[in-house]
């Protein structure tokens, strides 16, 4: 990253939070579109870039600010189109959602890395006889939203027999996803789509979301989630943590599912390292929580990387 780039980066915070992100004006857009084709460039040094945003306050504080309206953005624009497709039951949903084919590229990713470590998405009744591969017959999906693109896909190619809980803070947006699934979706699987509400920060859990956390053989933590690493971090052990409680009877494996990014898209979606979930320790008893099991750059031209985590008891 060389001089110009950090100061345009520090100019973008600057305009754009001067601006209702809720709008989405011509001007808005534009900067956003400029912020997404700066963190695209390919030619960055990361050792570069990774101590000039350790070291560089003003660099910081931007790229944070910087990462926090543009999951916004990314909320209201998708808001904004499930209120389209909602009312109108005809209307084309794929003409509003472009990047269908890198979340199909994602998922089939992930779903190899699953079953790498033996690991499959139950699709028909005789699954549940399977030797030899852990079954997943429940998900569940922290972050989802008003479009829960990743769970369609889901259900819909890979894990027909698979319910999956989508569990976002914003209740508008689950009652959006709600719709939309119901449109996409054939009756016997819309029926596998449930919708929390629920800030996944709140510590204690309500008991029923913590004990279907703890009945979930796969849990999601989707890219936006978190302003940066240390949000990212802590929700990731208040997820571990109270659906491991000694109170609730939980599955004898879990596995942790954690999007995140690498490079310069580290300045739209929080970057968190490997490393880091692997130190991640109990309170009371001081053991690590977390045994990083794959990791992998899972959309390469987007920066995004995929970690996989098994609990530790």
């Amino acid at each position: 990253m060389d001089g110009s780039m950090r100061n345009r980066l520090i100019q973008l915070n600057h305009e754009l939070a001067q601006l209702d992100i809720t709008e989405f004006s011509p001007q808005l857009i534009d900067l956003f579109d400029e912020l997404i084709n700066l963190c695209s460039a390919k030619d960055v040094c990361l050792s570069k870039l990774n101590e000039m945003l350790d070291t560089d306050v003003e660099l910081n504080v931007a790229c944070e600010n910087l990462r926090r309206l543009f999951a916004l953005y990314g909320l209201y624009g998708e808001i904004r189109t499930a209120k389209i497709c909602a009312v109108d039951r005809n209307h084309n949903f794929t003409e509003h959602f472009k990047h269908r084919k890198g979340y199909e590229e994602l998922i089939q990713c992930e779903i190899n890395m699953l079953q790498n470590l033996g690991v499959s998405l139950a699709k028909n009744s005789t699954d549940h006889n399977a030797k030899g591969s852990s079954l997943v017959t429940k998900i569940a999906f922290v972050g989802s939203g008003p479009i829960p693109t990743s769970s369609l896909i889901i259900l819909n190619d890979h894990g027909p027999l698979v319910d999956i809980y989508n569990i976002d803070m914003c209740e508008e947006a689950n009652q959006l996803a709600s719709l939309i699934s119901e449109q996409i979706l054939p009756a016997d699987l819309f029926k596998r789509m449930h919708f929390i509400t629920q800030d996944i920060c709140e510590s204690p859990l309500p008991n029923e979301v913590r004990s279907i956390l703890s009945q979930c053989q796969v849990i999601y933590l989707a890219a936006y989630v978190g302003i940066n690493e240390l949000e990212k971090l802590d929700i990731l052990q208040n997820l571990v943590r109270q659906s491991n409680s000694d109170d609730l009877t939980r599955q004898t494996k879990q596995y942790f599912i954690i999007r995140t990014a690498d490079g310069l898209y580290q300045i739209l979606f929080p970057k968190v390292t490997p490393e880091k979930i692997g130190m991640l320790k109990d309170s009371v008893s001081g053991t690590s929580l977390f045994q990083v099991e794959k990791v992998r750059e899972t959309l390469g031209i987007y920066g995004m990387v995929t970690i996989i985590a098994t609990n530790i008891k």
